[in-house]
C-alpha cells in the first residue's frame, strides 16, 4: 500500500469521497457526511482544516469559537475515522482500490492505493485419510432429531412470548414513525437560550439564531459587563438541552425499539434550514429554545407565546388565549405537518414550560392518543394521518404533569 502526498484531491479521489457521502453507512449520518465532504474539498488548504476552522464551516459555530470549550470536533473526527473503516470493512468498500484515511492528530486527508485481487476459485483443501466407518445404535439418529425437533419448537414458542411481550404499541408517535420511513432527527432544544435570554434580553430571531450572529452581538453590549460577558460566552458555547425533552426522546426509544436505528439525535445549534427540507423531523420546545419551530409558525393556528399560546382563529366556544396557571394548568401543542418542500414530516411537540412538554410528550406515546385524535379528524381503518394541530391543557402537580387531554384541533 503506497500512501500519497497529501493535496488537493484527483478526479478519482473526489469520486471516492462522493461514494463513500453516498454509503449506507453514512445514510443516516448527515454531520459525518459534511465533516468529510468539507475535509476532501479543503484538503489543498490545510490552513483551513484546524479544529476551530472546521467548528466555524461544518458545526455553525461563531469566529470567536474555541475548541477547549467543546470537543465536538475531535470527538467527531473519531467518529467518521470509525466510519471510513466500517466501509472498507463493508461489501461497498472491499473492492475499493483508494483507501482513504484521517491519521490521528490531524485533519488531513491521506489517500493511497491497495491491490485488490480478481475473485478466484476456492482453494481446496489437502486430502486427508479416510476414517474407518463408525458404528452407530439404531436409536441414536432419531433421538437426535427428536431432540433438534424439541430444541426449534423451544426456541419458536419464546420467540412468539417475546413477540406478545414486547410487541410495540399504537400510539401518535408510533403512527409518526409508521407513516415516515427513513430517518428520523429527533432535534432536542437549546436550553442555554433560555439562560441567555435571563443574562440580556429576548430570545434571538431564527436569523441571526442560524448565523449564531447573537452571540457576537450579546457579547458586544454585554463588554462593559466583565462576569455577565463571560457567562454569556460560557453558555452560548455548550449544548444545554431540557430534560423535559431528554424523557420524551429516552420513552420513544424505549417504546419503539425498532426505529431506534434510524433516529438521530441532534441538537438545536447543529441544525440547518435545509436541514427542514428533506427527511423527517421531531422538534421539542418551543421557538423559544427551539428557534427551528418558527420555520412552521406559518402553517399554524395555535402559537407559543411567552407564558402562553394564541389561537389565531377563534372557532365557537374556544379563547383567544391560554395562559398557564398557578393551580398548575399548563399547555401545549403537537403538530404534525409536512416538511419544507413536502417530501416528509414534521412532528412538533411543545409546551409552555417543563410540565407542559412533558405532558405533550405523554399525550404522544399514549396508547390512547392515537384513536381519539383518528376519531377526531374523521380518519378510518388504518388510513395515514392527514396534516394536523391539537391544543393541549395539562395539569401539573409537584412539577410533574399528571394528565393532558384536547381543548381544540385543527386539520390542515
Amino acid at each position: 500500500m503506497t500512501p500519497s502526498v497529501t493535496r488537493g484531491p484527483s478526479p478519482d479521489e473526489k469520486a471516492l469521497l462522493q461514494r463513500i457521502a453516498s454509503s449506507r453507512g453514512f445514510g443516516h449520518a448527515a454531520r459525518m457526511r459534511e465533516l468529510l465532504l468539507y475535509i476532501g474539498d479543503h484538503a489543498a488548504s490545510p490552513e483551513d482544516l484546524t479544529e476551530q476552522k472546521i467548528g466555524v464551516g461544518v458545526f455553525g459555530w461563531p469566529e470567536s469559537y474555541n475548541p477547549a470549550a467543546d470537543n465536538i470536533v475531535r470527538a467527531s473526527a473519531r467518529q467518521l475515522r470509525t466510519k471510513l473503516k466500517e466501509f472498507y470493512e463493508s461489501e461497498e468498500g472491499q473492492r475499493e482500490t483508494l483507501i482513504l484515511d484521517i491519521p490521528k492528530g490531524t485533519y488531513l486527508p491521506a489517500f493511497s492505493t491497495r491491490v485488490v485481487l480478481a475473485d478466484s476459485a476456492p482453494v481446496p483443501p489437502p486430502p486427508q485419510a479416510a476414517e474407518p466407518p463408525r458404528r452407530t445404535s439404531a436409536w441414536l439418529w432419531p433421538g437426535l432429531c427428536a431432540l433438534l425437533l424439541l430444541i426449534v419448537v423451544g426456541m419458536a414458542w419464546q420467540n412468539f412470548r417475546l413477540r406478545a411481550v414486547f410487541r410495540e404499541p399504537a400510539s401518535l408517535a408510533g403512527q409518526f414513525l409508521k407513516q415516515n420511513e427513513g430517518p428520523v432527527r429527533f432535534v432536542l432544544t437549546d436550553s442555554g437560550l433560555v439562560a441567555l435570554g435571563l443574562l440580556h434580553g429576548p430570545a434571538p430571531t431564527l436569523e441571526k439564531y442560524a448565523d449564531r450572529s447573537f452571540v457576537s452581538e450579546g457579547e458586544s453590549e454585554l463588554r462593559g459587563k466583565p462576569e455577565l460577558a463571560n457567562a454569556w460566552r460560557a453558555i452560548s458555547l455548550r449544548q444545554i438541552t431540557s430534560l423535559a425533552d431528554v424523557g420524551v426522546l429516552t420513552r420513544l426509544l424505549q417504546t419503539y425499539p425498532s426505529a431506534s436505528p434510524r433516529i438521530e439525535i441532534r441538537h438545536a445549534r447543529h441544525m440547518r434550514t435545509r436541514d427542514f427540507k428533506t427527511g423527517n423531523s421531531i422538534l421539542t420546545g418551543s421557538s423559544i429554545s427551539n428557534p427551528w419551530c418558527s420555520l412552521f409558525d406559518r402553517t399554524l393556528n395555535f402559537h407559543l407565546d411567552g407564558d402562553g399560546v394564541r389561537n389565531l382563529a377563534p372557532q365557537a366556544g374556544e379563547a383567544l388565549e391560554y395562559r398557564n396557571e398557578s393551580t398548575g394548568r399548563q399547555w401545549a401543542r403537537i403538530a404534525f405537518i409536512r416538511n419544507l418542500s413536502g417530501t416528509g414530516s414534521v412532528l412538533l411537540a411543545a409546551g409552555i414550560g417543563f410540565e407542559g412538554t412533558e405532558g405533550a410528550g405523554e399525550f404522544l406515546l399514549n396508547p390512547d392518543s392515537l384513536s381519539e385524535v383518528r376519531k377526531l379528524l374523521n380518519v378510518t381503518g388504518d388510513q395515514p394521518l392527514p396534516s394536523f394541530e391539537l391544543l393541549l391543557e395539562t395539569m401539573a402537580l409537584e412539577g410533574t404533569a399528571r394528565s393532558s387531554r384536547i381543548v381544540a384541533w385543527r386539520k390542515h
